[in-house]
């Protein structure tokens, strides 16, 4: 696989923005971590990378949650019945990924 720089550049200025959106409340950690998981092998950071494996880990322990665009798929009721659970699982997500949002600004800022 070759190397784009621009598409390097892009995905982590995507992965910059999403934590910067999490440390500003304006983005669920859960949802956050599900990006930039996304973006990491676009970003070409290692799979192992310090900063990276929070949010593996925050996503692999949410994966069964609803977020985003699959929210509309679930019925209300669901949603209100695993509101809590997800209140839980944001905070713990919050904790744990905090400090590696903000190492993940101060390397790729431009």
């Amino acid at each position: 696989m070759s190397w784009n720089e621009a598409e390097i550049l892009t995905a982590r200025r995507m992965i910059v923005k999403t934590a910067r959106g999490m440390l500003a409340g304006k983005l669920s950690y859960i949802e956050g971590a599900r990006k930039i998981t996304a973006a990491g092998t676009k970003a070409r950071i290692d799979e192992r990378d310090v900063d990276l494996l929070p949010f593996v880990g925050i996503v692999s322990e949410t994966d069964a949650l609803p977020f985003g665009e699959m929210r509309k798929h679930w019925q209300a009721t669901a949603l209100d019945a695993l509101q809590p659970e997800i209140d839980q699982k944001e905070a713990w997500a919050r904790g744990f990924g905090e400090g590696h949002c903000k190492s993940l600004i101060e390397r790729f800022s431009d």
